[in-house]
């Protein structure tokens, strides 16, 4: 078998769907992460995608993990909201928080919306991507556990700290869709790395002894770099202070790796929502973003310059009815999937 292997969109959610109702996920919530886990392998972000279903189920299993998502609103106001998910699935608390920020930015043209006590939640970029679909700019924070240390310190602190930047496109453009962490690679492509015994470049991480490596398990005993040194390690504090610190879930350091099957994770996040119709009418919309879009493609040769998140949609575009995932994931998957008692299996198209 090779290393990466082709899985069936409609075979990937129905394992997907059966294990989670195994462990006690609603169908409904089930379909939830289902949606965000195909956003990410659609897009090629194989790092939050099916292959973190083994890490839910086992954390369920280890009791640290809610399955019944049992949504508990803190606060509604006007513009604002602030949500406790009680340890359930981070991607169903975003769901709800995204959906009502996007309904209160329709009203009052801004919403904030918090989320305290959650985990983590796949893709920052498929909430941002919901927002921009309805219109909508949006600005979305999640924190993480400790992966990198301040710039001057030796001790890991603050997380990998994805953030999304998105706005709306029209009916020839896609959304623009900033999704990133404030790491040079995302903590979750060094798991991969160590998962299918592969090397990462050196100027990913450091080890304990504060030197480069290219090996991913020494990587991840020791700390990840920021993005623009310094300035990764502010923004990632930022986005700790806005998802963490703001909403009263864990922060500085708090924040336990959904791998760590002894404790709740305690993630937090954090959604901004702007409504467009509140700032522009329906043709100043499409004239600005047309213009921002040409203005943007006539830095470079034709085909050379790509939006954020636009390579992401020309995948996704492509990948209907197929999705690549490696051989380890595919065996992890359709082993957690036996163990839970489930009857379904990914298979491999040939």
């Amino acid at each position: 078998m090779a290393n990466q292997v082709n899985i069936s969109v409609d075979n990937l959610g129905e394992v997907v769907l059966e294990t989670l109702s195994k462990v006690g996920v609603s169908s409904d919530d089930a379909k939830i992460i289902l949606d965000t886990i195909l956003f990410a392998n659609r897009r090629g972000v194989a790092t939050h995608g099916v292959g973190r279903l083994p890490l839910y189920v086992h954390k369920i299993a280890a009791g640290h993990y809610n399955p019944k998502n049992e949504i508990e609103v803190l606060a509604d106001n006007a513009a604002y909201a602030l949500l406790d998910a009680k340890n359930g699935f981070g991607q169903v608390v975003a769901f709800k928080a995204t959906k009502m920020a996007i309904e209160k930015a329709k009203k009052y043209g801004i919403a904030v919306v918090g989320v305290r006590n959650s985990n983590n939640f796949g893709t920052a970029g498929y909430f941002g991507d919901m927002a921009a679909h309805e219109g909508c700019a949006a600005m979305v924070y999640a924190n993480a556990a400790p992966a990198i240390a301040p710039t001057g310190g030796n001790k890991t602190i603050f997380g990998t700290n994805p953030l999304c930047y998105a706005y709306p496109g029209d009916e020839t453009h896609d959304p623009i869709l900033l999704d990133m962490a404030t790491t040079i690679a995302a903590r979750g492509k060094i798991r991969l790395a160590a998962k299918n015994g592969e090397k990462i470049p050196l100027d990913w991480a450091i080890g304990p002894d504060g030197q480069p490596t290219d090996d991913p398990n020494v990587a991840l005993k020791g700390s990840l770099l920021p993005i623009g040194g310094y300035k990764g390690y502010g923004l990632s504090m930022f986005v700790d202070i806005f998802a963490g610190m703001l909403t009263g879930s864990h922060y500085a350091g708090e924040v336990k790796n959904l791998s760590k099957m002894e404790e709740d994770s305690g993630n937090g996040h954090l959604f901004v929502v702007i409504d467009l119709d509140k700032f522009m009418t329906t043709d100043e919309k499409k004239e600005r973003i047309a213009h921002f879009y040409d203005a943007v493609k006539a830095c470079g040769e034709e085909g050379k310059v790509f939006m954020p998140g636009e390579i992401e949609y020309i995948k996704m575009k492509k990948a209907l009815d197929t999705v690549q995932i490696s051989t380890k994931q595919f065996e992890d998957v359709n082993a957690v999937a036996e163990e839970v008692g489930a009857t379904s299996r990914l298979k491999v198209i040939e």
